[in-house]
């Protein structure tokens, strides 16, 4: 993955570098004795201390007999990868343990939503658990964390590595979004990487800056570990500190009590994956089931426009929802009136072109929407997807108002004139050259048309 880490992070990452300070030793609770000055105030110091001793008796007394819960700890994860002893660990460990801990902590807290499904895929492939604290310095468990670079989701995947592993990345779906089959998508290239370079500091140093970036700082510097590559500033700084952070982290779940953290409690969700048919939006979908849309929409965040994309998909809904969805699968998106996406067939002369101005949008929409790889790639008879509810297409299509014939004689200063617009707005509406040589019968829009945006309001 190519230079993307959460903003959060990069201060992180710098220190990292930088720094060589020892991590902070656990610090017990001390009570407020300090030298006296005089009598009266080693007195009052006294009087303080045995105040403060009761009151801890008092405590201890009151929870006898009561269980006591052990501080959670992941020694299954910390002993699946050795964790290095290097002055940049210790120093991402006592940033952590200072001026990131309210982040840090956010961040253990989500892990337990994800740790189950995590863990289930890195068994699959036979990794480590440790790679579960990854998404820690890569999103903090964000599933719609975006990088400047366009890195996206839990495990930050760039758009091409993506799909090399088989995720759905278009205007429809972003699959780096789904929780479940990015990670699994993570896991194998995390298993690739490590199958190349055989140690895990330089795998998750090339799951940072890529591959191909670490082999020639490799060949070009003779460097046979990560260690070596970072004291020759051989990699980017934001990798330099990427992997001491990972081992920062792994340390803390490794023994959070001492270092003043807690890990997140594994959740296992209610949910149940029901199959529909699209295009669906995902507010008449929250309807039937009569779940809150921003629930549904959070539970399935791959769903770009807040639409099921045409054909069959896949939808997790909480369990007392399913049934109710799943009866009617199969018709819910001929029910779904309000979907503002409708399929529409070319007539002949018609093109990508002329369809979005009249529909009020751009041609790399459509493009996009329909996976073209050119706005000429569909021609007479073809059936695409438009950003429009089919109730309103044909008024948008047929506008009474909306078109002019030309005449012969017209000129673009007389059509403009006589519909009360200047010949650059005419132009403009066109989206014609000035040197356009008009021809009876040409039809031109004189009248501007309505923005519409697609999905499933």
């Amino acid at each position: 993955m190519k230079s993307r880490a959460v903003v959060l992070l990069v201060a992180v990452y710098a220190v990292a570098c930088a720094t060589s300070t020892p991590p902070p030793k656990p610090v017990a609770a001390v009570l407020p004795v300090s030298k006296p000055k005089t009598p009266s105030a080693a007195k009052l110091q006294a009087e303080d201390y045995q105040r403060a001793l009761e009151n801890a008796y008092n405590q201890i007394v009151a929870r006898e007999g009561k269980p006591v819960a052990e501080p959670k700890v992941d020694i299954e994860a910390a002993a699946s990868i050795p964790i290095p002893d290097h002055p940049t660990i210790r120093g991402a460990l006592q940033y952590f343990t200072t001026d990131l801990k309210p982040s840090i902590q956010d961040s253990l807290t989500r892990s337990g939503k994800y740790k189950n499904l995590i863990e289930k895929a890195l068994d699959d492939y036979k990794l480590p658990r440790g790679l579960a604290y990854l998404p820690v310095i890569e999103s903090a468990y964000i599933p719609t964390v975006t990088s400047r670079a366009g890195a996206y989701g839990i495990w930050q995947f760039m758009p091409e590595t993506a799909r090399d592993y088989g995720l759905r990345v278009d205007w429809w779906v972003d699959e780096r979004a789904d929780p479940e089959r990015s990670t699994r998508a993570a896991a194998a290239y995390l298993r690739d990487l490590y199958h190349q370079f055989n140690d895990w500091p330089l795998a998750l140093a090339a799951y940072n800056a890529g591959p191909g970036r670490i082999r020639r700082a490799m060949q070009s510097t003779s460097a046979a570990t990560f260690w070596e590559l970072l004291d020759n500033e051989a990699i980017p700084k934001e990798t330099r500190g990427y992997v001491p952070t990972f081992f920062a982290t792994l340390t803390i779940a490794s023994d959070p009590a001492t270092y003043g953290f807690r890990l997140g409690q594994p959740l296992d969700s209610d949910l149940k994956p029901v199959v529909v048919e699209g295009p669906l939006s995902l507010r008449y979908l929250a309807s039937v089931g009569k779940v809150d849309e921003t629930l549904l929409r959070e539970l399935n965040p791959s769903f770009r426009q807040g639409i099921v994309p045409p054909g069959k998909a896949t939808v997790r809904v909480p369990s007392k929802a399913a049934a109710a969805v799943a009866a009617r699968a199969a018709t819910l998106k001929n029910e779904d009136a309000n979907i503002a996406v409708c399929s529409y067939t070319l007539r002949e002369g018609e093109s990508l072109k002329r369809l979005a101005r009249a529909l009020g949008t751009n041609v790399d929409t459509l493009v996009a929407m329909n996976n073209l790889h050119s706005a000429t790639a569909i021609g007479e008879g073809d059936s695409i997807y438009l950003p429009v509810r089919a109730r309103e297409l044909g008024a948008l299509l047929s506008h009474s108002d909306a078109y002019y014939a030309v005449k012969k004689g017209d000129t673009l200063y007389s059509i403009a004139k006589s519909h009360s617009l200047t010949v650059d707005e005419l132009l403009d509406l066109n989206q014609l050259d000035s040197d356009h040589m008009l021809h009876p019968g040409e039809r031109v829009r004189v009248t501007a048309p309505r923005t519409v945006t697609a999905g499933g309001m």
